[in-house]
Formats: structure tokens, sequence, C-alpha cells
């Protein structure tokens, strides 16, 4: 089994966005198959499958903000079975940075991003909506407001400025 982590691109990178899954839960993939697209606050890329197999588990969502080596995927072989993902991803004692929800189990859409949106005390935004921010001279806080209860999106700040 080969698990897939966000990989640290840059020196000072801290975390990455999921952006759009480009593969399925069974999917058979080569070596160097675009995974999912990786929104860093430097860039947008497609992130290649460090191996070829199965695509076992999707283990987050897309939208999820997570930290970097954080395992975000498993491939191996069909009907290979996996670890506990706890075992695979453990919640540091002092985190800063909230561990990304789980895919739900395939009773529910396998890729929607979870409602986690301003839980607990960060501000939650992709890097392209932190820059966008930035660039139209936006506070966060008052886009947060203007759009609770999700991650806030660069068109999220640019619709928020454009008022």
């Amino acid at each position: 089994m080969t698990p897939v982590a966000i990989p640290q691109i840059f020196e000072n990178m801290e975390e990455a966005t999921i952006g759009q899954w480009l593969v399925k839960e069974g999917q058979q993939i080569e070596i160097e198959t675009p995974l999912c697209q990786l929104i860093t606050e430097k860039t947008t890329l497609d992130l290649p499958s460090p191996a070829a197999g199965t695509i076992l588990k999707l283990i987050v969502a897309e939208k999820a903000i997570v930290p970097t080596h954080f395992i975000i995927a498993l491939i191996g072989e069909e009907n290979e079975e996996f670890p506990d993902l706890a075992t695979l991803n453990p919640t540091p004692a002092s985190s800063p940075t909230p561990i990304p929800t789980p895919i739900a189990p395939a009773t529910s859409n396998p890729v929607s991003a979870p409602a986690t949106a301003n839980a607990g005390s960060r501000l939650r935004a992709t890097p392209a909506a932190r820059r966008a921010a930035k660039d139209a001279g936006v506070n966060l806080e008052d886009v947060a407001a203007a759009f609770p209860n999700k991650v806030l999106s660069e068109e999220d700040v640019k619709a928020f400025a454009s008022r």
C-alpha cells in the first residue's frame, strides 16, 4: 500500500487546499496520474500519483485545508486492507491547523466539502481567497461574516469586494 501525502513544495509551505479530486475510489491508475488539484499560497497544480494501483481510499474532502505531510489518499491492490485512518494522521498535541474532516462513507456524496468554515478560532479560506482579499484590501473576517459556514473561495472575496 502506498500512502499519498501533501508534499512540502516550498520551504515555508505549511498547508494546501484540496481543490478537486481527479480520481475516484476503486479507480485503477498509473504512476504520475494526476490525483487532485492542490492549491497553495503560491500556485495551483495537479498532484501526481507516486505509485500505480487502485485508489483504495480518498481520506480528505474537496476544499479541505490540510497540513503538509498529511496523508490524503491510499493506493494499493484491490481488496487490500488498510490501517486505521487515525493512526495514519495522528492529531499532534498542539496542532495549529485543525485536522481536516475525512470523506464521509459512501452513503453521502463522497467528495463534498465539510461544513467547517470558521470552525474554532481559525478563519477558513483557500490560499487564493486570502491572496484575493489582500489584493483587494478586504478584511477576510468581513467576508466570512457575509458568507457564514463555508470555506471562503476567491470568488466569495471578489463578490464581497464588488459590493
